[in-house]
């Protein structure tokens, strides 16, 4: 389960299924200015602790 928070309210959740032996890819799209100016945070709750995940945030300009 992904999460991100922006000043301290829930902006996104996704889950992001990844079954053995492939790559698991999900994504949340927002709307501008639902994040809020300043500082936000994400996290990631995965099923175990060895699984790898990267993220990518995209702000238009």
């Amino acid at each position: 389960m992904a999460t991100m928070e922006s000043q301290q309210v829930r902006v996104a959740e996704f889950a992001v299924d990844c079954p053995v032996g492939s790559v698991g890819v999900g994504s949340a799209t927002m709307d501008a200015g639902v994040v809020r100016r300043g500082s936000f945070t994400v996290g990631i709750d995965a099923s175990q602790e060895s699984i790898r995940w990267a993220l990518t945030v995209t702000q238009p300009e």
